[in-house]
């Protein structure tokens, strides 16, 4: 079995084998990103898709002594953010959020409806804001980033990222107050 540390470097002198590795460790840390940034699963998979086709076509100018995610997660979030501002917010998702595995057979059903509801308003919630706010709120909240490595990782000013998660967190409390009706 191959450490982080052995595949970095497998994966900068273009070994397939050390992309694989990193592929397997990241895409689903990387995909929870960019579903959170991106509405549509099948978007949020071509992102995940494009930031890692971006990182072998980068693979030189990576430091090999830096950790690959803090890295990894900027390009993620920079395809994502992208495609979501090429969307039209006018088109609506049509299928629900990404989820690993199926219902834990020993959960209660009713746990599991309520679980499915509150992760559908929390989807909905999400689907009113900008992709700019989604993206601050998913590095920031999800990924425990702080505002400046946010502004770092989506290449704009520290204030710019402050406003944009106040600007979500005061949809999203206007959202709950109404119940969700616009």
């Amino acid at each position: 079995m191959m450490d982080e540390r052995k595949a970095i470097e497998r994966w900068r002198q273009g070994d397939p084998e050390g992309m694989a590795a990193l592929v397997r460790w990241y895409q689903g840390r990387a995909l929870r990103i960019a579903a959170l940034i991106l509405p549509d699963p099948m978007q949020a998979e071509d992102a995940v898709q494009a930031a890692f086709i971006r990182a072998w076509m980068k693979r030189k100018s990576f430091r090999p002594d830096a950790p690959f995610w803090p890295w990894f997660r900027r390009l993620v979030a920079n395809e994502a953010w992208r495609l979501a501002r090429r969307e039209s917010r006018e088109a609506p998702a049509e299928s629900g959020p990404v989820e690993e595995g199926g219902p834990d057979p020993a959960s209660d059903p009713a746990d599991d409806w309520e679980q499915r509801e509150t992760l559908e308003r929390l989807v909905q919630a999400l689907e009113t804001l900008s992709p700019m706010q989604r993206a601050v709120l998913a590095l920031r909240y999800y990924e425990a980033m702080s505002e400046a490595e946010i502004a770092e990782a989506l290449g704009c000013a520290v204030g710019t990222v402050k406003w944009h998660l106040h600007q979500a967190r005061e949809r999203l409390r206007a959202w709950l107050k109404t119940g969700g009706e616009r």
